[in-house]
């Protein structure tokens, strides 16, 4: 089963993004603060009986992945801080309309799309964090 700590890049047309990066400046999934890859919501269609108790059960599905990635941004200057979100936005921008690809370290991925936008909120008085949400077809 894939987890957060997994990720290695978001590849989109607007860029490729590199996570948990051993050395150098680096977006760093906390994956406490993140949610969305267990198992999905289940579409449950049910419909009353007609003219008698008891309800229709239709085949149940599994409805595709949101998730809502998050950590900080790891980072040696302000510039090198500025490019990284500028970086990011531009290539969750890119996946808008289109697809782009979620790399695991295991082997997997996943087509996802942007569905909640880059925000980076400061977590402290030297930590710039980043939260996203990506959502794939796909249900894991």
């Amino acid at each position: 089963m894939a987890s957060f700590s997994d990720i290695t890049t978001l590849v989109t047309s607007g860029g490729t993004i590199t996570f948990n990066a051993a050395s150098g400046n680096t977006y760093l999934i906390d994956p406490s603060r993140c949610s969305g890859l267990g198992m999905g919501r289940v579409r449950a269609p049910i419909d009353d009986k007609g003219q008698t108790s008891g309800y229709l059960l239709h085949d149940f599905f599994e409805e595709g992945t949101h998730m809502l990635i998050a950590g900080v941004l790891v980072v040696d200057t302000t510039a090198n801080r500025n490019t990284q979100m500028d970086n990011l936005k531009a290539a969750l921008r890119s996946i808008l309309t289109t697809t782009g690809t979620l790399n695991f370290g295991a082997g997997g991925s996943l087509a996802v799309q942007c569905d909640i936008g880059a925000d980076f909120p400061v977590w402290s008085a030297n930590v710039k964090g980043f939260v996203f949400g990506l959502v794939s077809a796909t249900a894991l």
